[in-house]
This record gives structure tokens, C-alpha cells and sequence, in this order.
């Protein structure tokens, strides 16, 4: 096993998996609400698989989802869920911000997951579980872009 170094912040001031959780279900309502009500506006059909604005409407939530993660999380740290149950995303080693570019690969690699044909949705839970049994509590996207979820 690799042995991983110590994030700045003490292992107790990991962020429990239930607060990320808890995060995740407030940034999807965010996110999704607004992109809900512009999809009926524009009159996309979400139920109906062969409808040729599919595509279109999957690349437009796809797209806000990736800007809104990589954003928040490069300017702030953390998403409006992340703030309102108090945790953030630092890097692994220093406890510094995280760079846009690893916020990218942060946001890219569940949206990536979540896109594949019949075990997306499978592959985009992979990504989380893994934080349930790494020491650090990190999940695929965590350890792709070497941060942690603490406390704040």
C-alpha cells in the first residue's frame, strides 16, 4: 500500500461523508432547478430518448455543471452546498487553494463517469465510495486532482 503524506490539516478535520453528501444533494438542486425550468422553457422533452435536442440538453448540463464546480472551487474553495455545511477543498499537501486546472479535473472526472452508456451512473458512485474507505477520505476525483474535504 502507498503510503500518502499527511494533509496540512489534522486527519480529525476531514470532512465526514455525510456533510459532502449532504453538499452534493444542495449543489444539484442548485444547479439543477434553474437548468430544469430552462430545459421546460425551451421545451426539451427529457423523457423521450430519441429527441434530437437530447444531445444539445445533455452538453448544456453537462457544461454548467463542470463551470459551476471548477468555478467555485478554484474562486472559493468551496460550492454554495459546500458553504452551507461548512467544508471546503484545499490540496492535499499544502492545505492551499486549488488551481483551476485541478479544479477541472476535479468537476471532469464524475461528469466523465456519469456519461457512459448503461453503468455511468454506477462509475459516477465508484468515484464517491472510494472516500469512504481511503484514509483521507478521498474520493477518485479527489485523488485525480491530489486535494481533501476538510472543515472549516
Amino acid at each position: 500500500m502507498t503510503d500518502f503524506p499527511p494533509p496540512t490539516e489534522r486527519s480529525d478535520q476531514l470532512a465526514p461523508i455525510g456533510r459532502r453528501a449532504l453538499a452534493q444533494v444542495v449543489d444539484g438542486l442548485v444547479v439543477g432547478i434553474p437548468l430544469f425550468v430552462l430545459t421546460l422553457a425551451w421545451g426539451g422533452d427529457i423523457t423521450d430518448a430519441n429527441n434530437d435536442n437530447l444531445v444539445v440538453l445533455t452538453a448544456l448540463w453537462l457544461g454548467v455543471n463542470l463551470f459551476y464546480n471548477t468555478a467555485m472551487i478554484a474562486t472559493r474553495g468551496a460550492t454554495i452546498g459546500k458553504r452551507l455545511v461548512r467544508i471546503k477543498v484545499v490540496n492535499r499537501t499544502d492545505g492551499s487553494a486549488v488551481s483551476w486546472s485541478y479544479a477541472a479535473v476535479r468537476a471532469l472526472i464524475p461528469a466523465v463517469a456519469g456519461l457512459i452508456p448503461v453503468i455511468g451512473f454506477a462509475l459516477n458512485i465508484a468515484v464517491y465510495v472510494r472516500a469512504f474507505f481511503h484514509p483521507y477520505r478521498q474520493g477518485l476525483h479527489d485523488a485525480a486532482a491530489g486535494t481533501v474535504v476538510v472543515r472549516v
